[in-house]
């Protein structure tokens, strides 16, 4: 018999929206209930996907036992202490990326969660796009070889978001387009090659645009009252124990031709390039000794589908979480590496302890 999982969703903002149209399409799934500070809000979002109870205080649907697992998608600094006390009330948890606004707070989901006995999940979606799947297949298959290098990125032109929001706040996000978007690319790449152990980290972070509060906005609404003390820019490079190493570029704000979303991998046998927005990934090998491009056309997948069935496959003891939490404290120990290098202009050494 098919298991019928009760959901909570914690926090009615947009990012809510996508979570909820995959919750309609998983007939396993049902949305039980929904809380947000803002009762509008919450009301619009139930009222559009029939979800039967509305809260203002995440705690009260917490108590709830016939809840199973609750999806997060609040404010990053919201992260840690909420999935915390959603883990011990005893529901699985699915979290918006970033994990948290630092690896120390990663670390204390990860705890909480083992000591629960339940899942915790990042919603890492990128990692089940159809371009992402072929490209870990092509990786473990070994088509391209060892990879000895990596670049990624996820380059805006024209995206800070709502200059004054939380998302710009460093207390509140944690940073800027690093934390954000970077993210994702970073975790995408590492994923890809099974994320070795990083030694080395060097970066730095630009504050150009945000602060002069005027052009590259490009999303949301300004909010004269809010502040902006993150980057708009940030670079990084990685070198990992076993030589391997990996350039990172990001920004929500620069002058730059276009938009763009990327992952390269340099292999022995073979190279290769994803564009997100490109639809294919493009193999670059030899045969016979003659330099060939072969570009390869995934079928389209419903990522946040996906990535929602995984959840509730690891909840029910059915697969591995596709996300694990230590993967997300990974991640952030490099973030935090990072922002460390840009304060201090020196490489930042990771112990074999982090």
């Amino acid at each position: 018999m098919t298991q019928s999982w009760k959901i909570g969703i914690i926090g009615a903002g947009g990012i809510s929206e996508a979570h909820l149209a995959a919750i309609q399409e998983e007939p396993r799934a049902q949305a039980l209930a929904i809380a947000d500070v803002n009762e509008e809000t919450a009301r619009k979002r139930a009222d559009r996907h029939g979800i039967p109870h509305v809260y203002t205080d995440y705690r009260e649907m917490l108590k709830r036992d016939d809840l199973d697992a609750v999806i997060l998608c609040l404010p990053n600094f919201l992260h840690a202490s909420v999935a915390v006390e959603a883990l011990s009330s005893g529901k699985h948890v699915l979290c918006e990326k970033p994990m948290a606004l630092n690896a120390d707070q990663a670390q204390s989901m990860e705890d909480a969660a083992k000591q629960a006995g339940k899942v915790l999940m990042v919603g890492q979606n990128n990692r089940f796009r159809g371009e992402s799947t072929l490209l870990k297949r092509l990786v473990d298959q070994g088509k391209l070889g060892t990879v000895y290098h990596v670049k990624t990125g996820w380059i805006r032109r024209n995206g800070i978001p709502g200059w004054g929001s939380w998302f710009t706040s460093m207390e509140k996000a944690g940073g800027g387009p690093l934390i954000d978007i970077g993210v994702h690319v970073l975790d995408l790449a590492l994923w890809l090659i099974d994320y070795p152990r990083p030694v080395t980290v060097f970066g730095q972070t630009y504050s150009v645009f945000g602060p002069k509060k005027k052009g590259l906005f490009g999303w949301g609404t300004v909010n004269d009252q809010g502040v902006f003390d993150v980057e708009d820019l940030a670079v990084a490079m990685i070198k990992f124990e076993n030589g391997t190493t990996l350039i990172l570029d990001v920004s929500w704000a620069a002058h730059i031709e276009k938009d763009r979303a990327y992952v390269q991998l340099y292999g022995e046998e073979g190279g290769v390039n994803m564009d997100f927005n490109a639809g294919k990934i493009t193999l670059f090998h030899e045969e016979a000794g003659v330099p060939v491009d072969s570009v390869l056309y995934p079928e389209r997948q419903n990522e946040r589908l996906l990535l929602l069935q995984n959840f509730l496959d690891a909840a029910e003891g059915k697969e591995e979480p596709i996300c694990r939490p230590e993967q997300g404290v990974y991640i952030h120990r490099i973030l935090d590496a990072i922002y460390t290098s840009s304060r201090t202009g020196k490489p930042v050494t990771l112990d074999e302890t982090d």
